[in-house]
């Protein structure tokens, strides 16, 4: 393996990692001390201990290259930044408290279909017939996921935050495709994490959600989970990883190697947590892998005529 190569695998296994364990180790956090954590509290307090590393981080980017933005671009990075922090990070977060880890892991493994669709409409693209394929396996799936949850209240209030979670994910992506490559990766990723952290934890002292902050080192077990995995691995080594994956191998490989590899990670973890499974928990399952395939895969008769003369 050249040493190009084995840089690209390891970005990608970071990656997956970071994304494929955030539900897992919220999970563990909920179950080890549930008067404490919860999906709230453990996104404030999240936010409380990333900040000051991004605040650094911005310094330093700044003084390395100040970033040449006009008004509208400087808009969308804060909004981007406001909708990561009490958006993004706030539903997933109380969905992770709700529903499985399969069917998080499921519906996070949706999001290059849905963000492609909403880059579609917001940049006046035509979406093809991949797309729309894509699209429609997209909705089957999701449907059949949230009837196994038909009984269970909570759950189904899992997955529909979850959707929620996809569209905001949509958005803030369009946002940063708006913003363009005009700023350098440290300064975009430190911009956006002071941002989001910020508006979260003032959002979070204003609504009582900081009993958290200070009980993050209350066990080995938790103080492992939590800044290993919620601090370290999906925010401060994920973020950075996937926006380098980007750049080395392009935004195609670069989520198909991080989506599949977090999705089958995962899955690995719902099973080896005891998760119950159905058939159509499965064929659900299948339905979204299958959009997610589609819109990666070389498939002939999917081809865009782009892709064709590519």
């Amino acid at each position: 393996m050249s040493p190009r190569a084995a840089t690209n695998l390891v970005l990608i296994v970071l990656i997956a990692l970071g994304w494929g364990l955030l539900g897992p180790g919220s999970k563990v956090l909920f179950a080890a001390e549930p008067r404490v954590f919860d999906g709230f509290s453990v996104a404030v307090a999240r936010a409380a201990w990333c900040l000051p590393i991004f605040v650094i981080g911005l310094g330093v980017a700044w003084r390395l290259e100040r970033p040449r933005l006009d008004a509208r671009r400087w808009l969308a990075l804060i909004g981007a930044g406001l909708l990561f922090g009490i958006g993004i990070t706030v539903l997933f977060s109380v969905a992770a408290q709700h529903t499985s880890v399969a069917h998080i892991s499921f519906l996070i493994g949706l999001s290059p279909v849905t963000n492609t669709v909403a880059a579609a409409i917001a940049f006046r693209v035509r979406l093809h017939r991949r797309d729309v394929t894509a699209l429609v396996l997209g909705i089957l799936g999701v449907a059949l996921l949230a009837f196994t949850h038909s009984n269970d209240r909570a759950a189904f209030f899992g997955d529909l935050l979850m959707v929620g979670w996809l569209v905001a994910f949509a958005i803030y992506a369009c946002a940063l495709r708006y913003v363009g490559a005009r700023v350098n990766t440290m300064f975009l990723i430190c911009t956006i994490g002071v941002v989001s952290m910020a508006s979260l934890l003032a959002a979070g002292a204003a609504l009582g959600w900081m009993r958290a902050i200070d009980r993050v080192n209350d066990t080995p077990a938790i103080a492992g989970w939590f800044f290993g995995e919620v601090v370290l691995g999906s925010t401060l080594i994920a973020q950075p990883a996937y926006a380098a994956a980007v750049r080395r191998m392009g935004v195609a490989l670069a989520t198909i190697g991080a989506e599949y590899t977090a999705l089958a990670i995962g899955i690995a973890a719902s099973l080896a947590m005891h998760e119950p499974w159905t058939p159509l928990t499965v064929v659900a399952g299948t339905l979204l892998c299958g959009a997610l395939t589609v819109t990666f895969a070389p498939i002939p008769w999917l081809a865009t005529p782009e892709r064709r003369t590519a």
